[in-house]
């Protein structure tokens, strides 16, 4: 009998092309991993994978074994899954993937009520764009995520819309664009941007000539901003400390807007808005601990509706 662990060591090389890069993968040392292999192809008396210019590459055997391990591994993380359920929340696991925006805005808090309130619960978040996102669903490393609805639908996932909300252009106080009076696109294309990439349906807004703000993806349709970052709590350094214009939510800029180091750039079109919800699998039943994350988070969002429309009355 093969063990898991030794099926895991071999869908990670073969997914990795490196006894490195899969070792640290696996928080292993590369050595312990040569010798898990070795071992496994003594074992099984055959040659799993060779060395090419490549990188390392699985034989006709080793393939076929990578093909059925992945079918395994899944197997048995839907039971583990199963077993968190009938246990219950209290010992159950959260593995939750966040898009820049929803992380900051609620997902990050969310997480910690949920610790708070059940401190023996296992979680793992992490923090990418929307079609990693999609992925990490798709292929199970999470059970949930929660970022842009488009790219999660045309992969035939499950969805559920959670925001709907208005966002701005801020930039620092005595920016050329922070003065009275409305803006153009134009304008603001004069100047570089920072954020998070937009999703491919934002083309229709925008001319040919993005100026300094970005450019297109060409092979996916997204927008790329001239200064792309994950890390949304840097966005207001930037534009506090340069001409660089962001794109945030009125909270998220809140404390900056009150000191009076960034200002709301008059310029408000209804496409410049933060749409995300749910994803996951389809007919998946998700576990406790992801379901009270859920309405932790709901019950977060909510709250900001409301304080984004004291703010709106405030700064715009």
């Amino acid at each position: 009998m093969i063990p898991i662990h030794k099926l895991e060591h071999v869908v990670a090389l073969a997914e990795r092309r490196s006894y490195r890069r899969a070792a640290e993968s696996l928080h292993l040392t590369q050595p312990a991993l040569s010798r898990s292999i070795q071992s496994l192809e003594r074992a099984l008396g055959v040659r799993l994978f060779d060395r090419g210019r490549g990188g390392v590459e699985p034989t006709a055997v080793g393939a076929l074994l990578v093909t059925r391990a992945r079918d395994i591994l899944s197997a048995v993380g839907d039971l583990e899954h199963e077993i968190d359920l009938v246990r219950g929340l209290g010992a159950g696991n959260l593995e939750v993937s966040l898009a820049p925006y929803p992380s900051a805005l609620s997902g990050q808090r969310a997480v910690a009520r949920l610790l708070t309130e059940h401190p023996e619960i296992q979680c793992r978040v992490r923090v990418a764009g929307f079609s990693p996102i999609a992925d990490d669903v798709a292929e199970g490393r999470s059970e949930i995520g929660v970022a842009d609805l488009g790219v999660a639908m045309a992969r035939g996932l499950a969805a559920e819309p959670l925001v709907r909300r208005p966002l701005f252009f801020v930039a620092r106080k005595g920016h050329p664009l922070a003065r009275a009076g409305g803006r153009s696109l134009e304008q603001l294309l004069g100047f570089p941007w920072a954020g998070i990439r937009a999703p491919s349906r934002m083309v229709e807004h925008f001319p040919a000539d993005l100026g300094r703000a970005g450019r297109w993806d060409r092979a996916t349709g997204e927008f790329v901003p001239a200064l792309e970052l994950d890390a949304v709590s840097e966005f207001l350094v930037l534009a506090r400390d340069s001409d660089i214009l962001v794109v945030a939510g009125l909270a998220m800029a809140e404390r900056e807007l009150a000191a009076g180091r960034l200002a709301v750039v008059p310029f408000t079109p209804p496409w410049l808005h933060l749409d995300y919800g749910f994803i996951s699998r389809p007919n998946r039943t998700l576990s406790p601990a992801t379901l009270r994350f859920m309405e932790i988070v709901r019950g977060i969002e909510a709250e900001l509706d409301e304080r984004e429309q004291a703010l709106q009355a405030t700064y715009l």
